[in-house]
């Protein structure tokens, strides 16, 4: 895979690059956004939810791909050139291939796998004597990290759950091209499942469903630019 071109601001530098690139600031914005109205809905303080989306988000999304980029780092044959927020989310850019389908699994796990872990330590704060809208706040920026790694297993390309699966069945099969052929017809049917439940989301639950369909959109646009990049 190349380069990153055009890397713009810089936020961090270690364990690589992490760059706000072209449109980076809109799903820090659309964060912010959404933790507000789930904030007003709630009764819960505006500015403090959208201060917390918009940093507490963002933080999630690098988060996520600071797991890939641990894993990348363990294996040979590829490496992590860095993370760039976009304008439908966070891609990691990989340079070089994978050696195995079980060096791809362990990369493509290791972000929803961080994400989990992030949620989990969020809800550990519950358990402190905080006032409730704080509570509120922190669970919802846990139910995002859930989301989020969740959501991102689903097996449909270029997500990770399609990485995850296609990197099994590499090592099952002893053949990538047969699990990706494999792997593209049962995602397929899952994708059809994933939309309904959705739709049905969106009806019941608004503002979650926008949430969802927020972060599936950000989940699919980062991969597919790391994708198209590569």
């Amino acid at each position: 895979m190349s380069r990153l071109r055009n890397p713009g601001y810089v936020l961090l530098q270690h364990p690589v690059p992490v760059t706000i690139g072209q449109g980076g600031l809109a799903p820090i914005l659309i964060l912010g956004a959404l933790f507000a109205a789930i904030s007003a809905r709630a009764g819960l303080p505006i500015a403090t939810a959208t201060v917390l989306g918009m940093v507490g988000g963002t933080a999630s999304l690098i988060a996520h791909e600071l797991g890939h980029v641990r894993a990348a780092r363990k294996l040979t044959g590829l490496r992590p050139v860095g993370v760039s927020l976009i304008w439908l989310g966070a891609a990691t850019r990989l340079e070089g291939a994978y050696a195995s389908g079980r060096d791809q699994a362990r990369v493509a796990i290791a972000g929803p796998r961080v994400s989990f872990g992030v949620a989990l330590g969020l809800l550990s704060f519950l358990f402190l004597p905080l006032p409730v809208g704080l509570k509120d706040l922190v669970l919802t920026l846990a139910a995002l990290n859930i989301a989020l790694g969740l959501l991102s297993l689903i097996p449909a390309s270029p997500l990770d759950g399609y990485k995850l699966i296609v990197g099994l069945l590499w090592s099952a099969l002893g053949s990538e091209a047969s699990a990706r052929k494999l792997i593209r017809r049962l995602a397929s049917t899952w994708l059809v499942i994933e939309i309904l439940g959705t739709g049905v989301l969106l009806v019941e639950k608004p503002l979650l469903g926008v949430m969802v369909v927020a972060i599936a959109a950000s989940l699919f646009g980062q991969k597919l630019f790391a994708h198209s990049r590569g």
